[in-house]
Order: C-alpha cells, then structure tokens, then sequence
C-alpha cells in the first residue's frame, strides 16, 4: 500500500492518466508501423484489426519473416508502461478501502490481483508468442485470471464503502462478465486456424482489450475524483 498525502495521492493519479493515454498511443503507433501478415495470411499488408491478434504486434518477425523492430519496441513499451501504472495505481487504490474488515480484506485480495496483472503486462512484453509461445501463454492467462478477480473484489469493496460511488463498482461488475465470456472463448471457442475463427478470436480480443482499458480508466478517474472529494472534505 502507498502511504501519502491526498496531494501526493493526486499527482499519482495523474501520472497514471498519463500512462493510459500514452499506452493508446503506443498501441495505435505499433498497428501503424505493424509491416504485415496474418496467420492465414502471411503476405497480407498492415494490421488487420480483424484478423491479427494484439501480441502480433510484439513479434519479433512477421509471419512472413520480415523483422517487426519498430512495432515490437512500441508494443513491449506500451505493455511495461501499463504494467507499472497497474501496479502502481493498485498499491495505491487499496489505502481507500481501509474502515469494514469487507472492504479491506476486498481491496486486499483485490490490489494483490491487480499487482500481478500489471507484472503479467510486464511479462507479455518480455516473451513475444514467436520466440516463447508457451511462457506467452502462461502470462495472458495469468493477466485475464488476475483481471477477474481485481474486478471481483474491488465491486465487494465498493459497494462496502458507502461515500465512494457505486458506479464504479458496476462497471467493474458488467467487464467482469465480459471478461468471463471470452476466457470462455479462448478455452471453447472456434479454432483460431479456420478464418472465421480467428475473425471471432481476434475481434473478441480486441473489443475485451479496449474495453478493460477503458474501464481501468474510469476507475483511475473515479479515485481521482473521490481523492479530490475526500481532500475538499477534510480542508472544510
């Protein structure tokens, strides 16, 4: 747990603003730069939003074999800066929860979730699918899994805290079955080898992905707005 001032609090918040936005920007950069090819389409040009996978992006060569330089550097970057924001913003998010033994014990299981999964981003980065499948595998389980219980158990502690809003504990509520459905989809869904199913894989992928992102972000910007209501609070 970080343990400082509502101001410092504040500042901290920002700068995980700051990351979120920057992580977009990576991201958007790497399809940009992305040279190419799919898994069924080795010659295909660019990203397909459709048809390639977000980890395509970290390869350190295209299915074609063409080096991935620039889009790798730009993902992994991406990946280790949202890891550390995660980490960051969950040690500092569980200091809210801190009155029932609910929410704290919650916020608790919670932050730790959410600690691994920012270091499952970390990891991601460091081992692209096409030099280390299988390690790749372990930490895209690891982060969905952790994600799921972080969505979990911050709703418990929300909804146990009666000054902070219960909104936010909703939305963490309607991702967690979003969340559910698609670890679902890549344990029973279609094969990614047909090209229907890795249409419906790598479409699903991407609508869970910026969907987790944009609900982190409001979270990030509910204890923002919570902290400067806590603070007004304590100056009046």
């Amino acid at each position: 747990m970080i343990t400082v001032s509502s101001k410092w609090k504040e500042r901290i918040l920002r700068g995980c603003i700051v990351g979120f936005v920057l992580y977009a920007l990576f991201n958007i950069l790497a399809m940009v730069l992305y040279p190419g090819g799919t898994s069924i389409d080795s010659d295909r040009v660019g990203y397909s939003f459709f048809e390639n996978f977000f980890s395509d992006l970290g390869m350190a060569r295209t299915y074609s074999g063409e080096p991935n330089a620039l889009s790798q550097l730009l993902f992994a970057s991406a990946l280790v800066l949202v890891g550390i924001v995660l980490i960051i913003f969950f040690l500092l998010m569980v200091s809210y929860f801190n009155e029932s033994k609910l929410e704290k014990n919650s916020s608790r299981i919670g932050s730790t979730a959410g600690i691994l999964a920012g270091m499952a981003c970390i990891g991601i980065a460091a081992a692209p699918w096409d030099l280390y499948l299988n390690i790749h595998l372990i930490f895209v389980f690891v982060l969905s899994f952790a994600f799921l219980v972080v969505f979990i158990s911050y709703s418990i502690a929300i909804l146990s805290k009666k000054p902070y809003p219960n909104l936010y504990a909703w939305v963490f509520v309607a991702y967690a079955f979003f969340l559910a459905a698609y670890i679902g989809l890549m344990m029973m869904g279609p094969d990614i080898e047909t090209n229907s199913g890795l249409r419906i894989n790598a479409t699903g992928q991407k609508i869970l992905i910026y969907s987790g992102m944009l609900c982190l972000f409001v979270q990030i910007l509910g204890a923002f707005f919570y902290n400067k209501r806590d603070d007004l609070g304590q100056a009046a």
